[in-house]
């Protein structure tokens, strides 16, 4: 709607799709109660806003730096409110860790507080027994343990942040000079994913029964920036 209602280049009406974005990702606990009592915006809503900003980067060649403060469930847009973009967290945690979660209401009291301890950007919404779990943390395998102890978690996928992806902005993101070679392989466990790591492949966690998507897989072979890539598919 903000887009269809703005007249200009494609950059106007790029940013003006962006700031319609973020007013209705502020808006969405509510509209769902159950946004409202965990104290978040709507998941699906905040990719939208994080891909719209890429467009306007892209229109642009302008970063729209905005921040989401789950605990408040609101949407600050920062450059709109003329303030500086923040320092990225250059040191922030390794792996981002996505999980659905079976689980009664108690144990998911304890997962909050066992994931809190172990990261950020901490986000558990659902209800009725299903739940769905993201965190940021250094200790992938910890996240997963923790879940497993508060009921059964599946569709798990772990992504490993490179340079830049997601604690680093474009402006201070360093150059990176392509290696020769490299392998971007497919496990089917998180714990042959740190064996793959350890041996310098980037990896790509199957889900048990689901085959990778193939943007996962361009993603991946991006992110091993390598001017020739040995994809292992291992299925």
């Amino acid at each position: 709607d903000a887009a269809g209602d703005t007249q200009g280049d494609c950059g106007t009406v790029a940013r003006a799709a962006y700031e319609g974005a973020c007013a209705a990702l502020a808006a969405t606990p509510g509209q769902l109660a159950v946004l409202e009592r965990a104290g978040v915006v709507d998941a699906g809503g905040r990719g939208l806003v994080a891909v719209l900003a890429a467009l306007v980067e892209t229109f642009t060649g302008e970063v729209p730096v905005f921040v989401v403060l789950e605990t408040h469930a609101r949407v600050e847009d920062v450059s709109a409110s003329g303030a500086t973009a923040a320092t990225p967290c250059e040191g922030g945690p390794a792996f981002e860790v996505i999980y659905l979660l079976e689980a009664d209401d108690s144990a998911v009291t304890r997962l909050r507080e066992r994931l809190d301890a172990l990261g950020d950007s901490l986000v558990v919404v659902g209800g009725d027994g299903l739940w769905n779990v993201h965190v940021h943390v250094d200790d992938a395998g910890a996240a997963v343990e923790a879940g497993v102890e508060a009921g059964r978690p599946y569709r798990i996928r772990i992504t490993h942040f490179g340079l830049g992806d997601v604690h680093t902005t474009g402006a201070e993101r360093p150059p990176r000079e392509r290696a020769q070679r490299a392998v971007v392989a497919v496990v089917p466990g998180e714990g042959l994913a740190g064996l793959y790591g350890e041996a310098g492949a980037t990896t790509v966690l199957a889900r048990p029964g689901e085959p990778p998507a193939s943007g996962e897989l361009v993603a991946a072979v991006r992110r091993a920036h390598a001017r020739e890539v040995v994809l292992l598919p291992n299925d």
